[in-house]
């Protein structure tokens, strides 16, 4: 099952721990896979090739635990804005076109994906729970919402006549509503 990332944490909230949050799900995620793809898109270097790095994963949990701690930092240490990067975890050396990885970022936050089971994304959820995560950091790619455009504007009535929509995360739409209601 698809998983999004629920946008609220990631781009509204100001002091959410975004680093810690990559780092708890790749270690959680890496359990689950034997290959890795990372790359700084916009790396703060002034090379003139991508920095990046791709292959097998160690085989015992706290090598790999190691190994991802490290993989993410140098991320991090590596690129101009924090989530603007590329890192797939999957179970063949990756990326593969049309194929979604388990976890899957592609460029920056809002094209990130998880490709879970249930019962790996309820254990996901039990890390970010037991490491002060809120447990609806992402949702299930269903559970979105879109309406038509909303607004009474000429700009709006366009938008709608062309079947633009608005698309909401699950926390968004309970935000909105609360705005909408008071």
């Amino acid at each position: 099952m698809l998983y999004l990332p629920a946008l609220y944490y990631f781009q509204e909230q100001k002091d959410f721990p975004f680093q810690w949050a990559v780092l708890m799900m790749a270690m959680a995620v890496s359990r689950w896979r034997t290959h890795f793809y990372a790359k700084a898109i916009a790396p703060k270097s002034k090379q003139t090739g991508p920095l990046e790095k791709s292959g097998p994963l160690p085989d015992g949990v706290h090598e790999r635990e190691v190994f991802i701690a490290d993989l993410v930092g140098w991320l991090f240490e590596n690129s101009i804005i924090d989530d603007l990067f590329c890192l797939f975890l999957d179970s063949e050396p990756t990326p593969k076109p049309g194929k979604v990885a388990k976890f899957d970022h592609h460029d920056d936050t809002c094209c990130w994906v998880l490709n879970l089971t249930e019962t790996e994304f309820a254990h996901l959820q039990a890390v970010w729970r037991a490491n002060g995560l809120p447990e609806d950091l992402f949702y299930p790619e269903r559970a979105g919402l879109c309406i038509p455009y909303p607004g009474m504007g000429l700009k709006a009535r366009l938008l709608r006549a062309l079947g633009i929509q608005k698309c909401y995360t699950p926390k968004q739409w309970e935000n909105e509503e609360k705005r909408w209601a008071s």
